[in-house]
């Protein structure tokens, strides 16, 4: 059945290639090829889709034998195009087949009267009817069964519509049928027949058809509908019809009918018999006026004209003289036309491409053994127990998981979160009786208190080894059990994957290694989810199945208990978007991360008292909260067959992101990154590794720790990175210089030789330094050794350089410790053997680009841009806008078209915006039509291209200008993204689609704040940061409210070239749309508190928004840099006095707004000595702390002011409600002459 259904597929698929060909070039094959030459192109295509040099063989079809037609598979061995076969699944009802097949043991005295297996029984017994009405059956109908039925059905249905169709006609002929009742209408059949060499057919009137036919195939007839025609008429009518049986048309069509039959699943197939059926009629015309003269065509042509008909609909074995008016027009034209080529040579050539590409064309050995890698599984069944180190293999099997990364290096065991296995390729052995099957039988290892613990009776060593097709082995020097270390992946030659579990040779005195442990595997279903609310859906699902654990008060004292109960009810509390990387996985997909709480409410049907522990939290309506975060670790297909959500990582922690034994803090990038290189076996360095030196290292306290190291990409040079330990070191700005923390005077610093290794080594060398190799183009170079020590380490780097790693440490020889217990000498043996480690860790590399290198660095500094540019090329963009003065004229969809570029792999060079372009023109271009890409809602960045320019604005946070180059044959990258523009249809707005844009900032044009009785404003809130979800609420419709006049309001211009407008009214939840000269209301419905219940409405939020874009844009206008003519501490006054001073400009009712303010600026001296030593600072930067003195206009102004150090104002002078808080702050002197102010925080 699947190799019919396989061959039927790939026969229907090449013929139609080769229809669509035809029709595509009809106008070209009508103009060149007579219609004859295209029925035997017709005629060979349909002969191809029904490959009529057949196998027949029997197959007992619901009991009775028939011979089926079979597609012959003329594909050639080893064909160049080997097409995948499809896997084969299996629908099953009744009882759970793993239930059955585990209870193989159930058949051991039946299999042992019938000699067969007991699996053989079992599959008997399975198939047998079961006489009992209570008792399950259990059968498995595999998809190519219910496939082959499906199609025999159809082609069934096929003929018999066809066959009644047929039936109806001859009913109806033979109805209304009557003789010809004129003598010449005979004498003339019989002339013209005689003339045309063919048998003259028995002539009859049939009133009940529209046009002369000739109908059947062993005896045929021909139709007149009735005795009208005159000579001239009947002759052409004659001719016509009796040319269809020369021709054998009725056979013609018969095996075109056939095919259709055969391919009636296949649209193309109907459209070649549509076409078939016009060109033979265009081939008969031909015939029919062959030898005629153009004067007599023309007659031949008014006749066709007569028999116009509304509608043709052709049945088996007929034909018709007339057709509808398109048809009869072509029809006309073939008959007054010229004549043509005759093209024999282009049928041989498109058939013999056809049978060509099929001989190409070839499906896959289905028997071919898949690769197993890359995959996840679970175990299925537990084969083999022999020597068990303790009860974790059997108890927790249900629970484990094995990851077979791509590369096949590497593989990861999961039992328990305490047992995790990570091991690495160790190549693979020929199995013999002497190497394996020992190993399962106990007698290699001394201490087996079980030496043959099959679990299936039919199983042994030696049939696992007759049926072995591939073996590869794993190993690791650090098992979590300390003894389990060696696993072996075995693959059968059915497909089956087993995973033996034993000892690596010699690492037991007893044997080489031996087998304790045998399991089934089953690869594990990843499912991919529309939406990540679908995936939520489904695990709540799951928990409401299982059972939760709780304690309760034990007698109503201190001591509880723990009670196991089912579940009543799950709700989700956080379902959140984290990060997301998108230069790491395939085209097509991000890496995303997301937060993942829920709450349970148990059935507690007895009503006890829960016992809340730890970080428990009963909530009001009985839910318990154990607040643990799942971390969802999701690859989001954004395009291609598939887009959704698969997750391929979860992990749960109470105190922050943890990977590997390294906490991750704010750096999701690097967990992601992290993450994704295991998972995918890529060979990237990791972001974090927990093992920077090997083993522990005693600190300057005297505590034995491990050194967790951060990679640092070389900020001063490229092509090299190294780690670091995440605490206790710091680096001086823009240098790959790096030094302790603790002022131990203990460095590492990276320097770039423009000289070979070679000469670097003979500098070096003629110092009287005596060099050892390291390594391959590695050479060490010990210049002091002793109280104070310096090693110097040469790499060789790419293009003729070399890259001098040098690192320091001093001893003085110290013992005193500080109140606290550390000691300096103890501190630097720490530090001298991580210098040491992060040497042995540097590597050069082909230019990969991580961090900026700066200690202040959380995260890497080009990874955000990064992704959002690999965003922006696979799927991750919602908006396209092209804008014109200043309004934007058109908003589409890009994902409605493939990119016309690929962002992340052009070129980019960052530029200034004070700066001149190299051709004088300032950045950004003036007079550009900007073009904007906005991403997607979970991620605000915009990318803006200028019109003539290689210019691009990339706003995410902060705003930076890069000059694009490498896009293509494009003239400017804004032509490249124009095109992209133009590919896709203009979005119409709704309220929903702008409820859409609404909610991210990068998508919306104008916030203004509309005072009932003043004057408005308005802001761009694209930099705020800040935005409201406002798609995330529910809108129920309403007419219009009485009492919105004279209410203040915030107006919304999302970014959609439509002017709509979204309005919202204080005081209430009101939403006015308008679109155009139309407007409609909406209440929204939700919990719009910032605080919980205090009362807040959707206007709220809205101006909260609206105070938020205002300060921004007002602290980037009217905050400017200071004259050089002033001195630091009049410049840093200056500075302070605007900066802060734009509280006091706000709105009234701003959430930032003051009613008073004194401003005073204090020089920070010593701080300002203490960081320019440290190298953080430079000589033109001063240090100041600002007192700032005010009085808020409302308790909202108060709370945003709130900090850690503001409290109530002391100043007498100062207005009695005044608080006061102090900022860090520094003031730069820069290149350009003007003095730069930055606020720091609350502290240095």
């Amino acid at each position: 059945m699947e190799t019919f259904l396989l061959n039927l597929l790939k026969t229907s698929l090449l013929g139609s290639l080769a229809i669509l060909a035809m029709l595509v070039l009809k106008p070209l094959w009508r103009e060149r090829y007579r219609a004859k030459t295209r029925c035997w192109l017709w005629l060979a295509l349909a002969a191809f889709l029904l490959s009529t040099a057949m196998r027949v063989g029997p197959g007992n079809i619901l009991g009775v034998t028939a011979f089926l037609l079979l597609p012959i598979d003329f594909s050639v061995k080893n064909a160049p195009v080997q097409a995948a076969p499809p896997k084969d699944y299996t629908l099953f009802v009744g009882t759970d087949k793993t239930a059955i097949q585990s209870t193989d043991n159930l058949f051991g005295d039946m299999a042992e009267k019938s000699g067969q297996s007991p699996a053989a029984v079992r599959d008997t017994i399975i198939q047998r009817p079961v006489t009992n009405p209570e008792q399950k059956t259990t059968r498995y109908i595999p998809v190519t069964t219910i496939l082959f039925y499906g199609y025999l059905a159809g082609t069934a249905a096929f003929l018999l519509y066809q066959g009644v169709s047929y039936a109806l006609f001859r009913r109806t002929v033979r109805r209304w049928k009557r003789d010809v009742s004129r003598a010449d209408y005979a004498a003339m059949l019989s002339d013209t027949a005689h003339d045309l060499g063919v048998s003259a057919p028995e002539m009859i009137v049939c009133e009940a058809i529209s046009t002369p036919a000739v109908t059947g195939l062993l005896r045929p007839r021909l139709l007149l509908p009735h005795e009208h025609y005159d000579v001239q008429e009947l002759r052409y009518i004659l001719r016509h019809e009796l040319c269809h049986l020369k021709r054998r048309d009725m056979l013609f069509k018969l095996v075109l009918l056939a095919a259709n039959a055969m391919h009636w699943f296949n649209p193309v197939v109907y459209l070649m018999l549509r076409q078939a059926d016009e060109d033979i009629e265009l081939a008969c015309d031909s015939a029919a006026t062959d030898g005629l003269e153009l004067p007599e065509r023309a007659a031949y042509s008014r006749t066709l004209l007569a028999a116009v008909q509304s509608s043709v609909r052709a049945l088996p074995a007929t034909t018709c003289f007339g057709g509808t008016v398109e048809r009869l027009k072509r029809r006309i034209t073939n008959v007054l036309g010229a004549q043509k080529k005759r093209g024999l040579g282009v049928v041989a050539l498109v058939l013999a491409l056809t049978f060509t590409a099929g001989c190409a064309v070839g499906w896959g050995n289905k028997n071919e053994l898949s690769d197993p890698f890359g995959k996840s599984y679970t175990i299925a069944d537990i084969v083999y127990i022999g020597v068990e180190p303790d009860d974790t293999f059997r108890e927790n099997a249900a629970n484990a998981e094995l990851l077979l990364r791509p590369d096949a290096q590497s593989i990861t065991l999961t039992w328990t979160d305490r047992y995790k296995w990570d091991c690495t390729a160790a190549g693979s052995f020929e199995m013999t009786e002497e190497n394996f099957d020992r190993y399962f039988d106990g007698s290699a290892f001394e201490a087996a208190d079980n030496p043959a613990g099959w679990q299936e009776s039919d199983m042994s060593a030696a049939k696992l080894r007759r049926e072995n097709a591939n073996t590869w082995c794993f190993t690791t020097s650090s098992p979590p059990d300390g003894l389990t270390d060696y696993l072996c992946l075995l693959q059968q030659k059915d497909g089956t994957l087993y995973l033996a579990m034993g000892y690596y040779p010699d690492s037991k005195q007893t044997a080489p290694h031996c087998f304790h442990t045998l399991f089934r595997l089953a690869e594990k279903a990843v499912p991919i989810y529309a939406s990540m609310d679908d995936y939520a859906a489904a695990c709540v699902e799951d928990l409401k199945k299982g059972t939760m654990t709780y304690s309760v008060s034990e007698n109503n004292d201190y001591a509880s208990r723990s009670i196991e109960d089912t579940v009543a009810d799950v709700r989700v509390t956080q379902l959140e978007q984290a990060d997301s990387l998108g230069n790491l996985s395939p085209d097509g997909t991000v890496l995303e991360l997301w937060y993942f709480q829920y709450e349970m409410k148990p059935t507690n049907e007895a009503g006890v008292q829960i016992d809340v522990i730890g970080g428990q939290e009963l909530t009001d309506d009985g839910y318990l909260n154990e607040h643990w975060t799942h971390y969802l670790t999701v690859l989001h297909y954004t395009s291609g067959e598939q887009t959704g959500y698969q997750v391929i990582g979860t992990s749960m922690s109470n105190d922050g992101l943890w990977y590997n034994g390294c906490g991750y803090g704010v750096d999701l990038k690097y967990y992601l990154h992290d993450f994704y290189v295991d998972y995918a076996g890529l060979d990237l360095p990791k972001m974090y590794i927990p093992n920077l030196v090997d083993g522990l290292v005693e600190d300057g306290y005297g505590h034995g720790n491990s050194v967790e190291g951060r990679l640092v990409s070389g900020s001063t040079y490229n092509f090299c990175y190294y780690y670091v330990p995440i605490t206790g070191w710091a680096c001086s700005p823009g240098t790959d210089y790096w030094y302790s923390r603790y002022d131990t005077g203990s460095y590492f610093s990276v320097k770039k030789l423009e000289r070979g290794i070679n000469d670097a080594k003979a500098e070096w060398e003629s110092t009287g330094v005596t060099g050892e190799k390291v390594d391959t183009g590695c050479w060490r170079y010990v210049t002091h050794e002793g109280m104070s020590n310096t090693i110097v380490t040469l790499f060789a780097g790419p293009n003729n350089t070399t890259y001098e790693v040098e690192i320091h440490w001093l001893f003085d020889g110290s013992t005193e410790e500080n109140q606290w217990g550390w000691n300096r000498d103890r501190a630097v043996e720490e530090e001298a053997v991580i210098l040491q480690a992060m040497v042995k860790h540097f590597t050069i590399n082909g230019g990969i680009y991580f961090t900026d290198g700066s200690s202040d660095s959380e995260s890497p500094a080009d990874t955000a841009f990064l992704t959002d540019l690999q965003l922006a090329s696979n799927g991750g963009a919602s908006w396209l806008s092209l804008n014109t003065d200043g309004m934007a004229v058109g908003g589409h969809d890009p994902k409605d078209a493939a990119p016309t570029v690929l962002l992340d792999t052009c070129d980019y060079k960052e530029y200034d915006p004070s700066e001149s372009s190299p051709s004088g023109s300032a950045v950004p271009p003036r007079g550009g039509n900007p073009l904007a890409l906005c991403l997607s809602l979970s991620n605000s960045a915009r990318f803006t291209f200028y019109e003539g320019s290689d210019f691009m604005l990339y706003q995410h946070g902060d705003t930076r200008y890069y000059k694009v180059s490498s896009y293509g044959d494009y003239a400017t990258i804004f032509d490249a993204m124009l095109a992209w523009y133009n590919k896709t249809p203009d979005k119409e707005a709704t309220f929903e689609s702008d409820l859409v844009l609404a909610s991210n900032a990068a998508t919306v044009d104008i916030l203004a704040f509309c005072p009932a009785g003043g004057e408005s404003g308005s802001h761009a809130p694209l930099l705020t940061g800040y935005s409201v979800a406002l798609d995330s609420y529910e809108y129920k419709p309403i007419d219009k409210p009485k009492n919105l006049d004279g209410l203040d309001s915030v107006e919304l211009w999302p970014h959609n070239a439509q002017a709509t407008c979204l309005i919202f009214y204080k005081g209430t939840n009101t939403v006015k749309y308008v679109s155009g000269k139309s407007e409609r209301y909406y209440r929204a419905v939700g919990d719009f508190s910032i605080v919980d219940n205090d009362g807040r409405t959707l206007y709220d939020l809205m101006r909260v928004w609206y105070d938020t874009a205002e300060y921004s844009d007002m602290l980037t206008s009217d905050v400017r840099a200071q004259s050089k003519s002033f001195s630091w501490q009049e410049a840093a006054q200056n500075w302070a006095n605007a900066y802060y001073g734009t509280q006091k400009e706000v709105t009234s009712g701003s959430i930032y707004k003051f009613t008073w303010l004194n401003v005073t600026v204090n020089p920070a001296e010593e701080t300002t000595q203490a960081k320019r030593k440290a190298g953080e600072i430079d000589d033109n930067t001063y240090c100041f702390a600002v007192r700032v003195e005010f009085t808020a206009e409302s308790a909202n102004a108060l709370q945003s002011a709130m900090a850690g150090n503001t409290v109530k104002c002391e100043n007498p002078a100062a207005p009695k409600d005044a608080y006061e808080f102090y900022r860090c702050c520094t003031i730069q002197l820069r290149d350009d002459g003007r003095w730069y102010g930055t606020e720091l925080g609350t502290g240095w």
